[in-house]
């Protein structure tokens, strides 16, 4: 306990669980009765930048171990390593009795371990963004398994929207420890407008080309020979900027693809790691084609048409919206791009706010403030 605030550990380890649980942490750390501590799990490098950009700083972090990303055995066997040296005996001056409750966020190996650990400590769980589902264990993989699980193990789910509440009601989860509360991306960009930190992204007219997941590693190769066909066959003359992941098996098949000889219209650059300036690029693109499930909410609250390239999502309320499912098929991807110039056309100006209004961490303190009486 801090006084007589409870501690609630927040466990994150990529730059997605910052941007979407920083709103939410800050609710927390100006209330009068929880003391919120940030647990940073390492699983991917976190530049300084952003946590300063947010005046944020973690209270504590695991040591990054190599592989990480691809070995995730070892990675989860790492965590839970390092939550006992931290909280059962007691290296970081905080104990297990101490802690409260445990706060994860969507559907990563962090948020998976650290639900297990608590779980097994008997801590509360809260699993904010949950409830999405593909029902299919391969699509995404791993995170289809975590996310399920999670949803298991929490005693309160905070789902973004009808469609994910419905999901943990058919799998039978008991619907008191369930609550609609939208999504803290919107919490996260609608703060960043507020506070005028989204950078500005200047470049002529574009679209915005990602690929990474890992159950898209084998298609990588087609996926760059239709950018390049894009560009070949003049199925549209703005140009394509490619951000090309860091792995270097990625890479490969990439250029692998293009076999030596990139359209001049197809930019290949690497990933953008500042997300303020991501969150400009989105905002600013014409279209965007992309495998990233935070793209696909980034784009519909910037109403920008999106090309999901995975056979499911976890987000059907996109397809309502802006964007469409792909296959790895020159003829749909022309199609798609075909369709965003009347979407473009047929869409007004203005926000969308299918994942809530930029409330969502402050409807969380509330249930939370009910949870403890």
């Amino acid at each position: 306990m801090s006084g007589n605030k409870k501690n609630i550990l927040i466990v994150l380890g990529t730059r997605p669980e910052i941007i979407k649980l920083f709103v939410l942490y800050r609710e927390l750390k100006k209330s009068n009765e929880f003391n919120p501590i940030l647990f940073n799990t390492a699983q991917q490098t976190i530049s300084e930048d952003i946590l300063s950009y947010l005046s944020l700083s973690f209270d504590m972090s695991s040591e990054e171990i190599p592989n990480r990303s691809a070995d995730l055995e070892l990675f989860m066997a790492h965590m839970l390593n390092d939550f006992n040296d931290k909280f059962v005996k007691g290296n970081s001056g905080l104990n297990v009795k101490d802690i409260s409750g445990v706060v994860v966020q969507g559907d990563t190996v962090s948020a998976y371990t650290g639900a297990v650990w608590a779980f097994i400590n008997q801590i509360p769980v809260f699993h904010v963004e949950a409830g999405l589902r593909t029902f299919d264990h391969l699509n995404p993989f791993p995170e289809e398994f975590f996310r399920e699980s999670i949803g298991r193990i929490a005693s309160l789910n905070f789902c973004p929207t009808q469609i994910s509440y419905g999901n943990l009601m058919r799998e039978g989860i008991d619907k008191n420890k369930c609550h609609i509360v939208g999504n803290t991306i919107n919490d996260a960009i609608v703060t960043l407008l507020q506070e005028n930190k989204i950078k500005d992204y200047s470049s002529d007219d574009y679209i915005l080309s990602t690929l990474h997941r890992r159950e898209n590693w084998d298609k990588v190769e087609e996926y760059s020979k239709i950018l390049n066909r894009l560009i070949k066959a003049k199925k549209t003359d703005r140009k394509i900027i490619h951000l090309l992941h860091p792995n270097p098996s990625i890479r490969k098949s990439f250029y692998s693809g293009l076999n030596g000889g990139a359209e001049e219209n197809l930019i290949i650059s690497d990933p953008v790691n500042d997300y303020f300036q991501m969150l400009g690029m989105v905002r600013n693109a014409h279209t965007i084609i992309s495998d990233s499930g935070g793209l696909q909410e980034e784009s519909l609250f910037f109403n920008i048409p999106c090309g999901i390239m995975r056979k499911v999502t976890e987000r059907p309320e996109v397809l309502e919206k802006n964007a469409k499912l792909l296959n790895f098929e020159f003829g749909e991807v022309s199609s798609f791009i075909d369709y965003s110039e009347y979407y473009r056309s047929n869409v007004g100006e203005g926000y969308d706010y299918t994942f809530g209004r930029g409330d969502t961490s402050k409807k969380i303190y509330e249930i939370l403030l009910k949870y403890y009486n």
